[in-house]
């Protein structure tokens, strides 16, 4: 028959486990968030590195549209004045208003991807704060109840 203490040894043994493995969830979680906060660092650069292109390749393409009109026009014998400035205006204008759009749409991105990364950041360190807690409560537990069966009154 076990006696009490050897009870109350199993006990706390149980909680310094159960602490151990609260501690080490914790543990994992904080790295998962961090890695998670490193990821979204590589994706933001991405994202910078491919807007930089798209608008480069937006304004490549927009001079050579430029380029084409007024070569049409010459071609076709009209002076740039009055309208075909116009349309080249206009057409400068749309080129602009692209790589505007271009450049808002990659702000936001990498502003969604930066909340995420400070709410990663944010989970980690909340993670590793409370994994001390997740270990010493099982344990204080399992230490209250073993010195709690010693205040019982002995049965007759």
């Amino acid at each position: 028959m076990c006696t009490p203490v050897a009870l109350g040894v199993g006990g706390i043994a149980g909680g310094l486990a159960q602490g151990i493995g609260g501690y080490q969830q914790h543990m994992t979680a904080a790295a998962n968030y961090t890695m998670r906060a490193n990821g979204l660092e590589r994706d933001i650069k991405a994202e910078q590195y491919a807007s930089a292109y798209e608008i480069a390749r937006t304004r490549e393409t927009v001079s050579k549209t430029l380029g084409a009109a007024r070569a049409g026009f010459a071609a076709n014998g009209l002076a740039l004045s009055g309208s075909a400035v116009d349309v080249l205006s206009d057409t400068a204008s749309e080129g602009d208003l692209d790589v505007a759009s271009i450049r808002w749409n990659s702000q936001v991105k990498t502003d969604n991807l930066r909340y995420e990364q400070t709410v990663a950041r944010t989970n980690a360190k909340a993670s590793r704060t409370a994994a001390p807690l997740a270990f010493i409560a099982p344990v204080i537990g399992s230490v209250a109840r073993f010195g709690n069966q010693f205040d019982q009154p002995a049965k007759t």
